[in-house]
């Protein structure tokens, strides 16, 4: 499987993440993104142990996309309080023709020329990861070291790019928990330091908690601007982040949408935004936070660092 093959682009969705939630008739209940032709596969979290269809669960077609547990060994989704997810979600690997509506990324070549022609032309590329927790790589299966050991986004894209195009393409992932836009300000001289050819800068999560969004867009400006002193042919892909659960409640909602909107400002030459925010808010019109999150509050699975890397991935791929 293709970690980075757009979602939005194509008819097969792998192993995408649920979670049997429980309803008030009795049933338990997940939700896909795509109402879903054919079930290909439906597994733990793990990929150890597969479930059978009408044995183990069940496709109401009438219900667009909603898939109810027969509660037999499908592990029955219990909230818990910053606690990884990974033992109560269900991976289902689907075919699917209804189209995605909502937000996605377009190619953004014109905006970071430098950075997609030493791709074109398997020159080596440095990318500079900052960020949160997030960014560090929680709770993506391989940070934890559980099966099936997938890498956090930052990795799987530098992996993809130099499978993709062929080049040495290395990640410096300086990402620390708990940190906010306010600690990249501190950290530009060690980002500089690098040489990066492309900075990925990736905060928000933290900073809802007490940021306002001209705070928060003027520490990115003054992050961008420190390095770009230092290094003037470093590039930017500044990311908005992803929506936590309403589990999470010492974030003030709001301002999540208010730094996607702050961030966008700054898209022009040299630097490209990756709307997270956008593309997690369409996701759940469909699906239930928790089912994206890593610790039910405010960290991807596996399948939303899949989601940041193909978003990533895909402003700076062509689409073909």
């Amino acid at each position: 499987m293709s970690l980075v093959v757009p979602f939005w682009r194509s008819n097969v969705m792998e192993r995408e993440s649920v979670l049997f939630l429980p309803r008030e008739d009795g049933a338990d209940v997940a939700r896909l993104l795509f109402q879903p032709d054919t079930i290909a596969c439906v597994t733990d979290a793990f990929g150890q142990r597969v479930y059978a269809e009408g044995e183990d669960y069940a496709v109401d077609v009438s219900l667009g996309g909603r898939v109810s547990s027969r509660r037999t060994t499908i592990p029955r989704a219990i909230p818990l309080h910053d606690e990884l997810t990974h033992s109560q979600l269900c991976l289902v690997t689907y075919t699917h023709q209804d189209q995605w509506h909502g937000t996605f990324p377009a190619f953004a070549g014109e905006r970071l020329p430098r950075t997609t022609e030493r791709l074109r032309t398997r020159q080596p590329l440095t990318i500079c990861l900052t960020g949160d927790s997030i960014s560090e790589g929680y709770d993506a299966s391989g940070f934890h070291n559980l099966p099936p050991h997938q890498p956090p986004f930052g990795s799987i894209v530098a992996d993809s790019l130099s499978k993709h195009y062929g080049g040495d393409v290395r990640l410096q992932n300086l990402a620390t928990a708990g940190w906010t836009s306010e600690h990249a300000v501190w950290d530009v001289e060690r980002i500089a330091a690098v040489r990066p050819d492309l900075v990925i800068v990736a905060y928000g999560m933290n900073d809802a908690a007490d940021t306002e969004a001209d705070e928060f867009l003027r520490n990115v400006v003054t992050t961008v601007s420190g390095i770009r002193e230092r290094q003037p042919q470093t590039e930017f892909l500044l990311v908005s982040p992803m929506l936590p659960t309403l589990e999470c409640t010492w974030v003030v909602r709001r301002r999540f949408d208010d730094y996607r909107e702050a961030l966008a400002t700054l898209g022009g030459p040299g630097t490209a935004v990756a709307d997270i925010t956008g593309i997690w808010r369409d996701m759940m019109v469909r699906k239930d936070a928790r089912a994206l999150s890593g610790n039910w509050l405010n960290h991807p699975n596996d399948f939303g660092h899949r989601v940041y890397a193909q978003v990533i991935f895909a402003l700076l791929v062509p689409a073909t």
